[in-house]
């Protein structure tokens, strides 16, 4: 069976992007011909890839698999062509990025947007996610991700720890006075609370004996998919948070204390497919971003 590899490219770009006009607008080239090269890959392979409706595109079981594996084997080839490339003295290309809409609105976003200025040939494509990318099918190159991290085939790099801290509205410690005076994580447990997945448990520490509690809130004041409209929920008084530091620096907010007890603070790691060398380029990025972290503290 004769088929080229662009077949199989485009069939992938249409995968990372879940339309025939996103795949198109990517490759330049018209939606009738990566539609008509896509449908005569399928012919080709006798199976079905895609499920095509009149809303969405999504992967049949076979195609799937054959994303998977075809993901993992045109990144080799790619692998083996940036090998080529690594003699090169200046950084070109293009660059796929990944990182949670927290941490890009804030710090992190403009340090990645003073490396894409310090490389002028290379194009940095950034896309702002709470999820976790399939890193081979969707060509992304490196992944910022807080924990839990996803499962995966792909290394993880710590980069640094994020603080967090337990908080509510003044209005709420003003309707709640138990919140003011709480001895114990189980306390929180009759109390609103506002949860930002993928988090599902609160984990406290205790610093003298490092132990950990797990803790799922049972009274639900809202559930957020985003940590900046979780902190707009407890500034409304939705219920008690559990944020990052960084979201919790004005006056509307009352840091909760638990006596003994702190927040575990969650951890920043640099994930990249284990099917590559890590590329110069994502070497590049992950070093800068350390360097610009140790200089702001």
């Amino acid at each position: 069976m004769k088929f080229g590899l662009d077949d199989i490219a485009v069939f992938l770009e249409v995968v990372r992007a879940g339309s025939f006009s996103g795949a198109a607008q990517t490759l330049r080239m018209p939606v009738s011909t990566v539609s008509r090269r896509v449908a005569a890959l399928e012919a080709r392979l006798g199976v079905q890839l895609l499920k095509r409706t009149t809303r969405a595109l999504s992967l049949t079981e076979d195609g799937g698999a054959f994303a998977e594996r075809c993901g993992v084997a045109l990144a080799e080839v790619a692998a083996a062509a940036n090998a080529l490339a690594d003699r090169r003295t200046e950084l070109v290309g293009t660059l796929r990025v990944t990182a949670p809409h927290y941490a890009c609105n804030r710090d992190f976003g403009p340090q990645l947007l003073a490396f894409a200025a310090q490389h002028p040939k290379l194009q940095l494509d950034l896309r702002l996610t709470n999820g976790a990318p399939y890193l081979v099918e969707e060509g992304v190159d490196v992944a910022f991700q807080l924990t839990p991290l996803p499962v995966g085939r792909h290394i993880a790099r710590r980069l640094w720890e994020v603080a967090y801290a337990v908080c509510a509205s003044r209005s709420l410690v003003e309707a709640r006075p138990m919140l003011a005076r709480m001895l114990h994580p189980r306390d929180l447990s009759g109390e609103p609370c506002v949860l930002t997945p993928p988090i599902g448990a609160w984990l406290f520490e205790r610093p003298d004996r490092a132990e950990r509690l797990s803790f799922a809130p049972r009274v639900l004041g809202a559930v957020v998919d985003d940590l900046g409209l979780g902190a707009a929920a407890v500034r409304q008084g939705l219920g008690v948070g559990y944020l990052p530091r960084g979201l919790i620096a004005d006056d509307d907010f009352v840091e909760l204390q638990i006596a003994g007890w702190r927040p575990q603070p969650r951890e920043l790691y640099a994930l990249y497919p284990a099917s590559r060398q890590l590329s110069p380029k994502v070497r590049a990025l992950i070093d800068h971003a350390l360097a610009a972290r140790a200089a702001h503290g």
